[in-house]
């Protein structure tokens, strides 16, 4: 089975390769590591996800043959108004670092913050970073050689004079690396160009003092096949484009097209083309060579969502081959999630989920090991449902969307962690997906319980409590209960609650492009695939916090 696959993905490359050949012209000075991974979400967005990886992720990383992972963290999410760094921050990420040691596996610390959509660098970012990267330097300056440092990541300032933006960058990052060099002079420190780490801005970057950078550069081209319908760009309507460009292949525009979809379209087959393809990674590895320093491209990838999956594995073998043949180290954006290694976002399970023609044409290896350990699997073996304990909640991933709480928090007196959230919207969610269907229809007709501990001192405190089933991944709906100060008194006290699973209602379901559907009563207990916990319609600024979430038997 895998010399059949690697036989169809090398044929596929041949095809791609013929239209674009290269002959490249390498970076002289090599790292110690030539392809690895980025870990977003992780330390992202707020502190609901510093629970998504641990060490079982970095064997696993490690035994495909990665050999850098790239840790994307929002500092303004870690910090306080004085811009202090959390020791629950740092605490996980020298979780992180350890296992990244252990294994020999180079890890980058990554000063990410909001660079999505509509964001915009502060202005005074130069105050930020020479607050923040000392304590991090701090941290980790007696490390292993396996740590390093990365600036910060896209910086865009947007405005409006673009080589002045440039200019302003390069000296912010110069400070910074000033600050680091006083406290770490060992650790490699990563640096980019000032227009979201594009190659282009790279080559305008001044000449450091520092014999120990690696330049930058991030490469998403064709930004049309790599990102079309992402809902956050301008390409959201634009979908089924082709790479290489084919015209027999294009889609129409749509209904009236805007100028930058117009624009987009009509300029794909140059955007496309070998040489523009090729033109600034070229360029990326002389100013290299002239600096004298290794280089790196530490994002490149392609939205699995609408692109053809032979398409986007062929993108990925031939950018993969280019930067290999140029010494370029390469770490894709992402693990998991759209851009990632998996089949599907739904269904992440190590190995059996993985897209195995991806692997190999990012020149990894398909793990031989067998299925793996997952949450339910694991649950059927040995009787324990826990869902969340104590800062645990293995082989889960939880998503929560509010700016203020934690996964960890803990109260005077006990070292017992729980979930605190704070500042609700109307319908702010609180999800532990499972990460595969789940079947509780034995744990229902059995009395099985869904058990958990909620405080709160909010006066109209009222939960929607519901376990999801995605019918097949077709819509998500919903067995729910509600939980109001009849089960849980707004005293600020822990309460006991404790509901059968057959208490459960189908109540229908929700999605954004469908709004509210009432019951069909197609809920099935065979395809549960989360636990939600929703505040209700009002604003809670007391929030809630839970603990020890559990189905018994």
């Amino acid at each position: 089975m895998k010399k059949t696959i690697y036989a169809i993905l090398t044929l596929a490359a041949l095809c791609v390769s013929s239209l674009f050949a290269a002959s490249p012209k390498a970076a002289k000075k090599q790292l110690p590591f030539s392809k690895g991974i980025n870990l977003p979400n992780w330390f992202e967005y707020n502190r609901f996800s510093v629970l998504l990886y641990g060490k079982k992720d970095f064997e696993n990383l490690k035994s495909i043959g990665v050999e850098a992972v790239r840790v994307p963290i929002w500092f303004d999410v870690w910090a306080d108004k004085d811009y202090n760094v959390s020791e629950e921050c740092f605490e996980a990420l020298d979780k992180a670092v350890s296992w990244s040691e252990e294994l020999g596996i180079y890890i980058i610390i990554d000063f990410h913050n909001d660079c999505g959509g509509g964001s915009q660098t502060p202005q005074n970012i130069d105050k930020i970073l020479l607050k923040i990267w000392p304590q991090i330097a701090q941290r980790y300056k007696d490390k292993s050689q396996y740590v390093i440092y990365e600036v910060m990541n896209e910086p865009h300032f947007l405005s409006g004079n673009l080589q002045a933006d440039l200019a302003k960058w390069g000296k912010i990052q110069g400070k910074a690396i000033e600050a680091i060099r006083s406290i770490d002079k060992k650790h490699s420190i990563i640096v980019g160009g000032g227009d979201y780490n594009s190659a282009e801005s790279m080559l305008s970057l001044p000449e450091y003092d520092d014999d120990n950078l690696i330049y930058n550069f991030h490469d998403y081209t064709p930004f049309l096949f790599t990102h079309q319908g992402a809902s956050w760009t301008n390409l959201k309507r634009l979908k089924n484009i082709p790479f290489p460009y084919s015209k027999n292949k294009m889609p129409p525009l749509p209904q009236n097209p805007s100028d930058a979809e117009k624009w987009e379209m009509s300029n794909y087959k140059n955007s496309s083309d070998e040489k523009v393809l090729l033109e600034n990674i070229e360029k990326a590895v002389e100013f290299a060579n002239k600096r004298r320093a290794p280089l790196m491209c530490n994002e490149y990838g392609v939205l699995m969502t609408y692109a053809n999956s032979v398409e986007r594995t062929n993108w990925y073998s031939l950018k993969c081959k280019w930067m290999d043949e140029r010494n370029i180290a390469r770490l894709s954006w992402d693990y998991t999630q759209a851009f990632g290694l998996f089949n599907s976002t739904s269904e992440t399970r190590f190995p059996e989920d993985l897209n195995q023609n991806l692997l190999l044409a990012m020149g990894y290896k398909i793990p031989t090991m067998k299925q793996g350990e997952s949450w339910y699997t694991r649950a059927k073996a040995n009787g324990d449902w826990t869902i969340y304990k104590d800062g645990r909640a293995d082989h889960i991933n939880i998503q929560f969307y509010g700016k203020e709480g934690s996964l960890l928090a803990t109260e005077a007196g006990s070292n017992e962690k729980f979930i605190m959230v704070k500042d609700l919207k109307e319908y702010t969610e609180l999800i532990f997906n499972f990460n595969e269907t789940c079947d509780f229809t034995k744990l229902k007709n059995n009395g099985a319980k869904l058990e958990f501990y909620v405080k709160s001192k909010d006066k109209n405190f009222d939960l929607s409590v519901y376990f999801r089933d995605m019918e097949s991944k077709i819509f998500p709906w919903r067995a729910s209960i509600l939980v109001g100060s009849d089960k849980a008194k707004p005293d600020g006290k822990w309460h006991k609650v404790s509901i059968p699973l057959r208490n459960f209602n189908d109540i229908g379901g929700w999605t954004q492009e469908t709004d509210w559907k009432v019951s069909e009563g197609k809920f099935s207990w065979a395809l549960v695939d989360a636990l939600a916990i929703q505040n209700n319609k009002h604003v809670s600024k007391e929030g809630f916090a839970i603990k020890d979430i559990k189905i018994v038997q």
